[in-house]
């Protein structure tokens, strides 16, 4: 492999990271988004009692911010694997940041963004169509209780599309790795085709002790 085809290769793996750290603050602006929105719809809905049903807006709201978000952690987990399976093997030495980061995933995700995000979507789908569900029942003209009953369907389905989305993302597994990108070739690194998860990992050699020979 030439040094054009290593700077090359070097130049995309800077401009996809560059790409998944703007996504990443896309993800923040969308969370900031639906709480901005949620908290205004919610505060003019109960402003007054005749503005109730405008709440019906925050499950489709969600659901629509929902998945621009679960869209951005899609496309970084895809790049990532990108990085790892086909950057990685073409430079010397390795990009190792991918392949180390899926081996020590953050062992508390389910409350330290998880739940979070529950709460933030479809939580709050939730709250407003339990605040909703008695104009079902309020005395009304039967077309508008039709009405707004298929709009408390369809935003319950919304809401339930929004769990599925999230907890698709949290319990999908980790990209499958290609044979290039699993063997470092690195001492003190096993390979990943052969080492199991719990193998222990020997020390790199110290400076001036021999290297042993690769396997």
């Amino acid at each position: 492999m030439t040094d054009i085809d290593i700077q090359g290769a070097l130049a995309e793996y800077q401009s996809l990271r560059a790409e998944i750290d703007s996504r990443a603050k896309f993800q923040q602006q969308i969370v900031g988004l639906q709480l901005t929105l949620t908290s205004a719809i919610v505060a003019f809905g109960l402003s007054r009692p005749g503005l109730l049903a405008v709440l019906l807006i925050v499950p489709l709201s969600s659901y629509l911010l929902c998945g621009r978000y679960v869209g951005q952690r899609t496309a970084m987990r895809w790049t990532t694997r990108y990085i790892d399976e086909e950057l990685a093997p073409r430079v010397p030495g390795g990009l190792g940041w991918g392949a180390w980061s899926q081996a020590n995933r953050r062992p508390a995700r389910l409350l330290d963004w998880f739940l979070p995000l529950l709460i933030c979507f479809p939580g709050a789908s939730l709250l407003t169509l339990g605040w909703t569900a008695g104009l079902m029942v309020a005395h009304q003209a039967w077309y508008t209780t039709a009405g707004f009953v298929i709009v408390w369907v369809v935003g319950l389905v919304a809401t339930g599309i929004s769990v599925y989305l999230l907890v698709g993302v949290l319990g999908r597994a980790a990209p499958v790795r290609t044979s290039a990108s699993r063997n470092t070739g690195l001492p003190g690194v096993p390979d990943a085709r052969t080492a199991g998860p719990d193998a222990p990992v020997s020390a790199p050699p110290a400076p001036g002790e021999p290297v042993p020979p690769l396997r």
